[in-house]
């Protein structure tokens, strides 16, 4: 997705404008440590640089998804913040809760903006026919956004406009190739001649264009389309990424023409110790694979069986199939368990991707491992306390206790209280910290525990730095400061 939207628009303002809404959050404010601090000022200053007036769009997306009661004051407030990173980021996520898109797009200043919005809300989905119809007054610039727009919305009158946006010189070639993929689905011929014009240009520039069509195709749900490009890839080599990509889109959007693509792909690798890969394109789209394909399939050590096991396995069987593989440490099957609708329903299978992660010395999954956490917690909080009793008496335990504390932070309740108040006597005070926090989503803090939240969300418990915002909002909510604190932290 990051390569997908870093080229939608030439202009450099849009693209770095996209990139801000991807990079990762930013040190916060630290409070003043000669001298006293008031909480309530340490936590607004807090707010007010991480996710208010002075905040980034990853802070604010990443403490958007806690589902925090009274964050959409401080989204309404960044519609209109000064940083044009900020608004695009707050229309996006008052979309996802259910806001009207297009009266939101209407309250920013640009056709970047307006664009960067459409964009990101048609990779989270918030984008319906009746929604990109709304959308159509409001976008004037002849981009990718508008012509997503006029694709969703699927009106015969827009054809033309299609064909003119497909020939216009002027325009990306990106959004040149989206109009003639909406025009390709509407059963008139125009993929043929973008591919043609685009003949000239250096391979790389010609792949990438030809990649990101390919995935926004994928979103838009194109089958004919897509079966275009299919006469364009199949005599690359096996281990092509273009290749990959389209098969794997064709997997998805059209199962028969995707199979067959599929087969002749694995046909064409001639090491069978390369084909785990190609195999689990058909894993990630959710296909049997033909039975004719079993032999190709290594299975001469553990890790080659349980990978060809999981190829080989009906779809329906793959999450607990997918364990042996995982404990393995198979990053790809891993990758997937933590992303199937199925398999993170899974007990077994969350288990064994926390388990795997936490004990790994590789680095990377740190992410992965706090998704499971917090997977897990939610179906069985007494399953990461356990962990946590384990993990107290381990030589290197700060960072597999903070992990599973991350786990029961996204899972509040009662349960996860319970599990996390042994960890607030731990001899360190980043855990003693988090446990604290897991408290304080559980509500019911006495008065000690509440000051000690307090000097937390003022940066002195040694907390992870991204949860600071956390432990600021729930000690103002806590305190009964909340709601006279939020004009403080939207403030310019």
């Amino acid at each position: 997705m990051i390569r997908l939207f870093r080229s939608i628009v030439g202009a450099a303002p849009f693209a770095v404008l996209i990139a801000m809404l991807l990079v990762p959050a930013s040190a916060f404010a630290q409070a003043d440590r000669y001298g006293p601090v008031d909480s309530s000022d340490a936590s607004i200053s807090v707010l007010r640089r991480s996710v208010g007036g002075e905040g980034n769009p990853a802070n604010l997306a990443a403490f958007s998804t806690r589902g925090l009661a009274g964050t959409d004051a401080i989204l309404h407030a960044a519609v209109a913040a000064r940083s044009a990173e900020m608004r695009v980021r707050a229309v996006v996520e008052l979309a996802q809760r259910g806001e009207s898109l297009e009266l939101l797009i209407s309250r920013l200043d640009s056709d970047d903006e307006r664009g960067a919005a459409v964009v990101a809300a048609l990779g989270e989905g918030s984008i319906d026919r009746s929604t990109a119809i709304s959308l159509l007054p409001s976008l004037k610039a002849r981009d990718i956004a508008l012509v997503a727009a006029l694709a969703i919305a699927d009106r015969a009158e827009d054809s033309e406009r299609l064909e003119r946006i497909a020939a216009d010189e002027d325009a990306t070639w990106l959004t040149r190739g989206l109009a003639a993929a909406a025009l390709e689905q509407r059963s008139i011929p125009a993929i043929g001649a973008w591919l043609s014009a685009m003949r000239d240009l250096p391979s790389p520039t010609r792949d990438r264009t030809m990649f990101e069509l390919v995935a926004f195709l994928e979103i838009l749900g194109f089958p004919d389309a897509a079966r275009m490009f299919l006469p364009e890839v199949e005599d690359r080599p096996s281990n092509d990424a273009l290749r990959a990509a389209v098969v794997g889109v064709l997997l998805e959007l059209d199962q028969e023409t995707g199979i067959k693509a599929w087969l002749d792909l694995l046909s064409d690798c001639e090491d069978d110790l390369r084909t785990p890969p190609i195999g689990m394109l058909l894993v990630t789209a959710e296909r049997a694979a033909p039975a004719e394909a079993a032999d190709r399939f290594p299975t001469k050590d553990r890790m080659s069986k349980a990978i060809a096991e999981l190829v080989m396995a009906a779809p329906e069987d793959r999450p607990e199939v997918a364990i042996a593989a995982i404990e393995l440490g198979h990053r790809p099957t891993m990758a997937w368990a933590i992303t199937n609708p199925k398999a993170i329903l899974d007990q077994r299978v969350l288990e064994a991707l926390l388990d795997q992660a936490l004990h790994t010395s590789r680095p990377g999954l740190e992410e992965l491992a706090i998704q499971a956490a917090g997977r897990l917690a939610s179906v069985d909080p007494t399953a990461i306390g356990s962990r946590l009793e384990a993990w107290s008496d381990a030589r290197d335990r700060k960072p597999g206790l903070e992990i599973l504390l991350r786990g029961l932070l996204d899972a509040p309740g009662s349960e996860s209280v319970a599990e996390a108040r042994p960890s607030l006597e731990s001899a360190d005070r980043g855990t003693r910290s988090l446990a604290l926090l897991v408290l304080a989503r559980g509500g019911g803090l006495d008065e000690n525990q509440l000051r000690r939240l307090g000097r937390v969300a003022a940066g002195g418990g040694g907390l992870p730095v991204d949860l600071r915002p956390l432990a600021a909002w729930l000690y103002l909510e806590a305190a009964g400061d909340l709601e006279t604190s939020i004009p403080r932290i939207v403030e310019p």
